[in-house]
């Protein structure tokens, strides 16, 4: 009987030693469509790496031996037209990483295109290859692809708001040059601005303009007059318009007594206003949605925002695209006084518009 179990045994341990030398066991991966979406946020001029696929598996032949899939490569569809991405368009035979997908950005609101390099290589377990690059090693069975883009790319973006792109590679298999797989991801990167957040005041190349109260020349007779002045005003909140809110705070600082709550004042130079005689009292009203309010001194305004608010596209200074922005221009109304009531002078004062949009907080 032990002969006969050792006679049993001989060949069974033969046949899984001939087994062994066809090639090493592997898990077998079929290439399959990828349709990621990938959403990040990050402040404009600090950026992090934002990763598509880290060192992704793509698929991975039954054993080493084998050549089905560990050397499939990704192709564009276009090697010119980056709006699903621009790279090589055929496959090549050991091509060393280096080469990059240029992929082209649209902001949502102003419709602002930008294009950006992604970095991008195959991984064949004995060296890295371009995207495009086929070959293959006895050591592994595997393809894996990896695509990113670096901080220095996302620092061009020129400027804040809701970039979007749709990036579309072909996996393909080699020897046969037909496609096994879509590999895609739709990007959404929410890029803040809080640097260059601003009060825009087209009429004026300052943020601290002079104007007047629109007074001269329409005293009557009896000394009456009254007066009005239009401020074109747009807010940018440094995110393309797509804060939740936007808070408005416009004061005087001005301690004024005998004052109608709410006004603010212009002051004869060199005094404190406290005399009706030294001041001239006048109103704030700003229009939004057609409608005009009255802005009370020192009274905070929260303005709605999202896709509801009203935009205009305008150019900034040290912004190389469009951008919107939130119009709310104002009024400064003074109602009607008799100006022989007034002491002789100039009367100045100060207009401090506040602005914070939810952006800042994001």
């Amino acid at each position: 009987m032990r002969i006969l179990r050792a006679f049993v045994l001989m060949p069974l341990l033969t046949a899984a030693l001939v087994f062994a030398s066809q090639g090493a066991l592997a898990g077998l991966l079929l290439p399959h469509d990828w349709d990621e979406k990938i959403e990040r946020k990050f402040e404009r001029d600090a950026p992090a790496e934002v990763v598509l696929w880290n060192n992704k598996l793509a698929a991975e032949d039954a054993t080493t031996e084998d050549n089905n899939w560990k050397r499939n490569y990704w192709v564009c569809h276009s090697d010119t037209d980056d709006q699903y991405g621009a790279c090589a368009t055929k496959g090549a035979w050991k091509t060393p990483a280096g080469p990059t997908v240029k992929l082209r950005f649209t902001e949502v609101g102003s419709r602002a295109t930008y294009s950006l390099e992604l970095a991008a290589f195959k991984n064949t377990g004995a060296e890295l290859q371009a995207l495009h690059g086929a070959m293959s090693t006895r050591e592994v069975a595997w393809v894996k692809i990896d695509v990113r883009i670096p901080p220095s790319e996302l620092k061009k973006l020129p400027s804040g708001g809701i970039w979007k792109a749709h990036l579309k590679l072909k996996q393909m298999q080699w020897e046969t040059y037909k496609q096994v797989a879509k590999t895609e991801a739709e990007i959404t990167l929410h890029v803040t601005d809080t640097k260059n957040v601003q009060i825009f005041l087209p009429e004026h190349n300052t943020t601290t303009p002079t104007v007047d109260l629109g007074l001269t020349g329409q005293v009557s007779r009896d000394g009456r007059t009254t007066g009005h002045r239009n401020i074109d005003m747009c807010l940018y909140d440094g995110f393309g318009s797509h804060s939740s809110w936007f808070d408005v705070t416009v004061k005087d600082d001005l301690p004024a007594s005998q004052r109608v709550p709410g006004s603010f004042s212009v002051v004869r130079d060199g005094t404190s206003g406290q005399s009706t005689q030294e001041r001239i009292d006048y109103g704030v009203t700003y229009l939004h949605n057609g409608q005009r309010n009255a802005l009370n001194n020192g009274e905070t305004v929260r303005l709605p925002g999202g896709n509801s608010a009203e935009v205009r596209s305008v150019y900034l200074p040290n912004i190389l695209v469009p951008v919107t922005c939130k119009p709310m221009p104002l009024m400064l109304e003074t109602p009607e006084f008799n100006a022989k009531e007034k002491r002789a002078g100039s009367y100045t004062g100060k207009l401090k518009i506040i602005f914070s949009p939810s952006a800042q907080s994001l």
